[in-house]
């Protein structure tokens, strides 16, 4: 009865419109004080959940993405992938799907990617008299792949709340993050050509090169992170400073399209991202100490143990129910409430948490982008100064095409799990 109250009156708040990190630290104080509770618990609960070595590397990837958008480094790789596919028909929609692809594996932020990659190739699709709504749902979808591809800070926020193994995750995600760009480009590139959208000029073999020259040193920089993340050589925190140094001094002495003045608007920037999340995962900490003290999970295992035995049929239903979840409430949220309640009951079934981690946040991004929520699409509809609505109706052939590769992460875990079991 108790946790059924809980979970009723948390729900109740989200649907009130109440910020998230309130709506949970709502719930759990009134769980505190009808228990008499000393709500001082809730400090000391809120210190304990932000207190973690590896969750520093959340706002430090955050600073090096908004460091890469101010230093010209976005817009150079947008230049490479146009010189390679940009002038086939429908090419700058490719152009789309490969251009987020590089700049997710250099800032790990769904959102940030939206915004970086939107501004420069959204603009770029109109003038080729590509439908705005289309460039908008392209988009939305495509800055996604951040949330799977390495350093995502999904996976962080993830690893650190469930107790995974934030390399493992980071591993796990890159071939399922790779299918998932591969099916937006294919489905892009159909799209685009059945509705005869052209492409851009082709480049030279001196254009060609001059991209590609421009783009070697911001590519290195994955190289360079995740090979010594992988490698044993740093930890995710320490990778995380790394890429802040790394891609500040190519910013700075080699590309020089930043300066000391800028650096007060991108620590802004990092803020705006990093805080609320910081502020969540902190409030979440006493609810995650209830959840344990009243033994919520226990009762969701029983309920599902009542539904089903089997551990794909279970998973299929929580992927229902997160597909459902997540057209009305952010990502991280959804983490922090959730991964908490239903990790034991994961474990219980005998599925790989690494796997599910990963089913998780593949069902988390298809939500994101699919209405009422859609915070991807949102901010590419407002880049691309169309309203939403245009953006819905050209998302289908985007949902179909992840939701596709959804049920073959699902059936085939081996995707998910061979990279960290190879590599360790």
């Amino acid at each position: 009865m108790v946790a059924l109250s809980l979970l009723l009156c948390l729900l109740a708040l989200i649907l009130l419109n109440v910020p998230i990190a309130f709506s949970i630290g709502i719930t759990s104080l009134g769980y505190l004080l009808l228990n008499d509770i000393n709500v001082a618990l809730l400090a000391q609960r809120a210190t304990q959940g932000i207190y973690s070595y590896p969750f520093l590397a959340l706002p430090l990837f955050v600073f090096a993405g908004a460091l890469m958008e101010q230093g010209g480094i976005t817009r150079r790789l947008m230049r490479l992938a146009n010189a390679i596919i940009g002038h086939v028909s429908g090419g700058l929609a490719g152009v789309t799907v490969m251009g987020s692809s590089f700049f997710g594996t250099l800032c790990g932020s769904a959102i940030g990617d939206t915004a970086a990659v939107g501004s420069i190739m959204i603009p770029a699709m109109k003038a080729k008299r590509y439908s705005a709504g289309f460039a908008a749902a392209l988009q939305g979808c495509c800055g996604l792949l951040a949330s799977l591809l390495p350093p995502s800070l999904t996976m962080v926020v993830l690893g650190v709340t469930g107790n995974i193994s934030i390399k493992s995750l980071m591993l796990a995600g890159i071939l399922p993050g790779l299918l998932m760009a591969l099916a937006l480009l294919v489905t892009a590139m159909l799209v685009a050509r059945r509705k005869g959208y052209g492409g851009s000029t082709r480049a030279t073999r001196k254009e060609l090169f001059i991209a590609l020259k421009e783009s070697i040193l911001p590519m290195m920089m994955p190289v360079i992170v995740l090979g010594g993340i992988f490698g044993g050589i740093v930890t995710v925190t320490e990778a995380a400073v790394l890429a802040v140094v790394y891609v500040f001094l190519l910013s700075k002495f080699v590309y020089k399209e930043l300066s000391f003045l800028d650096l007060p608007r991108v620590a802004l920037k990092t803020l705006h991202v990093s805080v609320p999340i910081q502020l969540i995962v902190a409030i979440s900490a006493l609810f995650a100490w209830i959840v344990t003290t009243e033994q919520i999970s226990q009762h969701f295992l029983a309920m599902f143990v009542v539904l089903t035995e089997d551990p794909m049929v279970f998973l299929l239903l929580i992927s229902g129910f997160l597909l459902l979840a997540g057209t009305f409430m952010e990502s991280n949220a959804l983490i922090i409430i959730l991964i908490p309640i239903l990790m034991p009951v994961v474990l219980q079934y005998g599925i790989d948490p690494v796997h599910f981690s990963v089913v998780f946040i593949v069902c988390l991004c298809i939500g994101a982008v699919t209405p009422p929520l859609g915070v991807t699409l949102m901010t590419a509809a407002r880049i691309a100064e169309v309203n939403v609505v245009h953006a819905y109706r050209a998302l289908p052939p985007f949902l179909l095409a992840m939701g596709l590769m959804l049920i073959v992460i699902l059936f085939f875990p081996d995707i998910v799990t061979l990279l960290p079991r190879t590599l360790g």
